[in-house]
Order: C-alpha cells, then structure tokens, then sequence
C-alpha cells in the first residue's frame, strides 16, 4: 500500500513539472510540445485557456483508447484523474507565472527562446518522473499503448507518429484559421526533436525513484 502511495507522489511531481514546463512554453509563445500543442493553437482560437483545452483533449484520447480497444476497463478510466490534473495546473502555473511577471522577461526573441528551452528541460524531466512512478498512465501514452496492443507495432515508433500527427493536426488548425503560425513554432519542433533525448539524461536517478517507491 505505502509504495503504492509512492508511485502516486512521483507521479504528481511528474505531472507538475510537465505543467510548469507546458505553461513556461505557453508564456514564451514559440510553440509547446507536441501533446500540448492542439489545445495551444485552439487557445488562441476559443475562450477556454490552454489548461481547460487539455483537459478536454485528455478525455478524447481516452474515449480513442476504449474506440481502439473496444472495451471500457478501469486503467483506462483511471487515466482521467492525471489527464484532468495536468490541464488544471498548466493553468494553474501558467496564472502563477503571469502574477510574479515573467511574461516581462520575455520581450525579445532570445529571451523567449531561453524559457522555451527552460521549459523543455522541465517538462522532459516530469516526462521521467510520470514515466518512472509506474503508476496510472496518462491520456497521451494510453493512446499509444492502446495502439501498440491494437497494430502490434512498435511504441517507440507509435509514439513518433501519434507527435507528429498532434503537430500536424495543430499546424493545419493554425493554417486554416490565422494563415500562418500561431501557438505552433520553432518550439514545438524543439520539444519533439529533444524532449526524449532530456529524458533519457535522467536515466541515474533511475535507482533513487526506484528505491523511493518500493521501500
């Protein structure tokens, strides 16, 4: 039960930092990363924030994965709780941010560029934590698993395709309602190109979230 408990701490600190790295992007206005980066662009489109957007997006890769699978289990259910928590405090960060002024210190593109890469540095290392707490899986990864059982297919190699699908579904949203780039830029290819290279960074701490969560 207390490892169980564990697996659930990494996986909110996880998912924090997922949101803190998501929310320094969204403020940097260069792009977010590729499972952020719809919501992003309709943020720009509707009223409802970026946060609220997510959430949504989460519960329709959730109903993919019971579309897919055809069948409704309780660790696909499950993944609503992470989902719904992610798309809450990339708000809730991104509010934070905002009140202790951080947009001011994004007035140049360098400066932009400097958080944007902040943020995927943060974001790849909650990427680990949420990976390495093997715990509920989140919407994004339930999608490629349910994919992976479903083609038999490598994750490694859904996972590639399913990004590069989000950047061109948000790309062609962009396209069609702007006609140009608006909340999909050089950053979202920054975070789609290296994100999973960061991860693999975190590799040594490996054994401490290990020890953290069976002891």
């Amino acid at each position: 039960m207390l490892s169980k408990i564990k697996s659930l701490v990494v996986l909110f600190v996880g998912i924090s930092l997922m949101s803190i790295g998501i929310a320094l992007a969204k403020l940097a206005q260069l792009g977010t990363s590729p499972i952020s980066s719809i919501p992003n662009v309709m943020s720009y489109i509707t009223q409802l924030s970026i946060g609220n957007l997510t959430m949504i997006f989460m519960v329709l890769m959730i109903f993919l994965q019971m579309v897919i699978l055809r069948e409704v289990n309780l660790p696909i259910i499950l993944q609503i709780v992470p989902g719904l928590a992610f798309g809450g405090l990339i708000d809730v960060f991104v509010d934070v941010f905002t009140n202790l002024g951080l947009p001011a210190l994004m007035g140049h593109y360098l400066e932009q560029l400097a958080f944007t890469l902040l943020g995927m540095v943060v974001l790849s290392l909650g990427v680990f934590f949420e990976v390495n707490s093997r715990s509920i899986l989140m919407p994004g990864e339930g999608l490629v698993v349910a994919l992976t059982l479903r083609t038999k297919k490598p994750f490694g190699k859904l996972k590639m395709y399913t990004d590069l699908t989000m950047v061109a579904v948000a790309l062609v949203i962009s396209l069609l309602y702007f006609q140009g780039l608006v909340g999909i830029r050089e950053g979202t290819i920054i975070a789609a190109l290296f994100t999973g290279r960061l991860v693999t960074l975190y590799s040594p701490l490996i054994p401490w979230v290990d020890r953290f969560t069976t002891k």
